[in-house]
């Protein structure tokens, strides 16, 4: 189940940067999620993951609409 995360606030580090779906900047009031890309080039993370372990992963913001297609 994906976290819809509260309205991007003034300042936040996103603003600016480009949904990997749309195409269109994150600003002000967006609502996001995040989806999950996998462990990365982390070695550990890598062979946590190969064993069905937690691990930490990669992930990108994407718009909440973009991701579900709610756009309420």
């Amino acid at each position: 189940m994906m976290r819809r995360y509260d309205p991007l606030p003034y300042g936040h580090p996103t603003i600016g940067e480009i949904c990997p779906a749309c195409r269109r900047a994150f600003a002000v009031g967006d609502e996001v999620t995040l989806i999950v890309v996998g462990p990365g080039d982390d070695e550990e993370a890598q062979e946590r993951a190969r064993e069905g372990r937690p691990y930490n992963a990669v992930c990108v913001p994407v718009h909440w609409a973009c991701a579900t297609g709610d756009k309420t």
